[in-house]
């Protein structure tokens, strides 16, 4: 079977994200599945009993939000938000990428 090189990298680029999606959209479906909208909003839409997302790429630089994700305690103490560090490293870097791009 013969399979040319665009649908190589088409195959290739939906394999290594999932579902075919670009990362935004499955880092959104991810921090959904997590409950991150229970307290945190993003372009008006859910919680408020935590800060923002929208503008926390500017705020924050990527070693704090990888720290948020996997380790929130050690930025903020009193934090309710639980830990992260058991996604899979990919699924982790994802979200940060996400953040990131929140400017």
């Amino acid at each position: 079977m013969r399979i040319s090189v665009g649908a190589a990298l088409a195959l290739l680029l939906a394999c290594s994200w999932g579902w075919g999606q670009t990362p935004e959209p499955q880092a959104v479906k991810l921090a959904q599945g997590l409950g991150c909208f229970a307290c945190h909003s993003l372009k008006g839409q859910g919680g408020d009993r935590a800060a923002p997302l929208d503008g926390i790429g500017a705020r924050r630089p990527p070693s704090e939000l990888r720290t948020a994700i996997t380790f929130p305690r050690r930025l903020h103490p009193g934090a309710k938000m639980p830990s992260y560090a058991y996604l899979p490293p990919r699924e982790q870097e994802a979200l940060a990428t996400f953040m990131e791009t929140l400017k």
